[in-house]
């Protein structure tokens, strides 16, 4: 007889096979920014059409581990980089033959903030992708790679840091005021932009029509210059995910990504 736990595992397994061909058809303009503690946390984001993550990293004892925050004892659970993100994310890329989900187009984004020593973070990142080498989109020292994910940091000055060292493949996330300097999209694919610097309105009722009419013109603008934008710090309304859509912005960045998702489902 099957045992309870048996059943549940392959239950688990079912819901999640269907999540994740139903997400082939359903990407939702979402960075999670919630840090996961476990491989099964990002299957289900992917179930739910989101593929694109921002995570907290920190160097401790040899490893990079996802936390912001220093732990009490060496005998803590905290996850990894590698076990809650690059392997998962790695097993579906080669599980649908160099594609996080099938039928996306261009590259999705993992955001790391680096905690503190950028350098040593960088170095140990560098060695614990290299098992996951051939999804990384990269473009270093004259040799360009075509993957699936690019790994960006928002910290220019830690970049600058990693880069006086040696050539990295990191990309960087930038901000408003970047928009008007037209940096290379290869160097910076994503522009973030926190919600109260574009508009005072707090998502209930109807936003300005004025408000509406620039964060589209932003949007547009950003887009010519080949990049992509997200927008941080946004009112957790479906009012919210409707201003994403009909601006064409390419992301909501929330820590409640699984709830916001479901704002972002198609019209029945």
């Amino acid at each position: 007889m099957m045992t309870m736990k048996k059943a549940l595992s392959i239950g688990v397994f079912i819901l999640l096979t269907i999540q994740l061909t139903y997400s082939q058809k359903n990407l939702k303009p979402i960075i999670s920014s919630r840090n996961f503690s476990n491989q099964t946390e990002l299957w289900e984001a992917i179930g739910l059409g989101i593929v694109n993550y921002q995570a907290d990293v920190m160097y401790i004892y040899g490893k990079l581990y996802v936390t912001s925050l220093m732990p009490d004892s060496a005998r803590h659970k905290l996850p990894t980089l590698t076990e809650a993100y690059l392997y998962p994310i790695y097993n579906q890329f080669k599980k649908n033959n160099g594609e996080i989900i099938p039928g996306i187009s261009g590259d999705v984004f993992l955001i790391l903030n680096f905690t503190a020593q950028p350098v040593q973070i960088y170095k140990q990142l560098a060695a614990e992708m290299r098992p996951f080498s051939d999804m990384l989109t990269y473009k270093l020292e004259g040799t360009s790679h075509q993957g699936k994910i690019r790994i960006l940091i928002k910290d220019k000055n830690q970049l600058e840091k990693i880069s006086s060292i040696k050539p990295s493949f990191l990309g960087l996330v930038g901000g408003l005021s970047d928009i008007d300097k037209n940096i290379d999209s290869e160097k910076m694919p994503l522009i973030e932009v926190d919600f109260n610097e574009i508009t005072k309105w707090k998502g209930t009722g109807n936003i300005p029509f004025e408000d509406y009419t620039a964060i589209k013109a932003l949007v547009a603008k950003v887009h010519a210059q080949n990049k992509k934008i997200s927008i941080i710090n946004c009112p957790s309304h479906k009012t919210v995910a409707e201003l994403i859509h009909g601006s064409k912005a390419d992301f909501m960045n929330t820590s409640e990504a699984n709830r916001i998702a479901g704002y972002f489902e198609p019209a029945k």
